[in-house]
C-alpha cells in the first residue's frame, strides 16, 4: 500500500524559510526602535520619571562668569544637582561618583551636561563654585540664583534644603538638602533620578541607555 503522508515540496521549504528570516527580521527591528526611541523605559538603577511637560527654563549667574540658561543646553541631556561647596560629605561623593561615570560613558559623555544648582547662594559666588567644580570637571558647570528663587527651582524637583546652625563648625552652618541627581532631556522633560548612593557604574549604564 502507497505512503498517503504528503512530502514537503523545496517551493513549501522556501516559502517557510523567507517567512522565518521575515519575522525574525522584523522582531530584531522592533527591540532596536525600542531601545533608540524609548531607551529610558527601563532605567536599571535609577527611578523612572519619564515627564511629559519640559521644566521651568532658568536664567542664572553661573561658574562661568556670566548668566546661563537650561535651555543654553538644550542641543544635549542635561544632568541636575543641588548641593552647595562647603558640604562635608554627600555633595563631594556625589560629585566624584558623576565624575567618574562621565569618564566612563567616553565620547558618550559630550552629549550631557552636568550642572550643579546651589542651594547656599549667600555664600557660594560665581569663583567659589568654579573653583570647587574644576576639582571634579572641568566640564562641570555651576548656577546660583538668589534665595526665593533657588527655592523654587528646586522645589520643581523636589529637592528641600534647609539651614542648620552649627556651633561647633568653622562654617557656620550647614544645608541639609535632598541629595539627588536628576536627568532632564534635550526639551528639560525629566526622565530619570538616580537616589543618593548609586554608584558611578550604575549611573553611567543607565545613562549610557539614555544617551544613545
Amino acid at each position: 500500500m502507497g505512503n498517503d503522508v504528503s512530502r514537503p515540496t523545496r517551493s513549501s521549504w522556501i516559502s517557510r524559510l523567507i517567512w522565518v528570516i521575515l519575522l525574525a527580521t522584523v522582531g530584531t527591528a522592533g527591540v532596536f526602535l525600542v531601545q533608540r526611541f524609548w531607551p529610558w523605559s527601563v532605567p536599571q538603577y535609577g527611578i523612572l520619571i519619564d515627564a511629559t511637560a519640559p521644566a521651568e527654563d532658568v536664567r542664572l549667574d553661573s561658574s562661568l562668569g556670566h548668566p546661563v540658561s537650561l535651555s543654553d543646553y538644550s542641543d544635549r541631556y542635561t544632568v541636575l544637582y543641588f548641593g552647595y561647596t562647603t558640604c562635608p560629605d554627600i555633595c563631594p561623593t556625589t560629585l566624584a561618583d558623576l565624575s567618574r561615570a562621565e569618564k566612563l560613558l567616553g565620547a558618550a559623555a559630550n552629549r550631557m551636561q552636568v550642572i550643579f544648582v546651589t542651594v547656599d547662594p549667600e555664600r557660594d559666588t560665581a569663583e567659589r563654585m568654579r573653583d570647587y567644580l574644576a576639582f571634579f570637571s572641568p566640564t562641570f558647570i555651576g548656577l546660583s540664583g538668589g534665595i526665593t528663587e533657588t527655592e523654587r527651582i528646586a522645589g520643581q524637583f523636589g529637592v528641600v534644603y534647609e539651614k542648620q546652625w552649627v556651633s561647633n563648625s568653622a562654617t557656620d552652618y550647614l544645608m541639609n538638602h535632598t541629595s539627588t541627581v536628576v536627568v532632564l532631556d534635550a526639551e528639560r522633560r525629566p526622565l530619570v533620578m538616580f537616589p543618593y548612593g548609586t554608584t558611578a557604574e550604575q549611573m553611567a549604564e543607565d545613562l549610557r541607555t539614555v544617551l544613545r
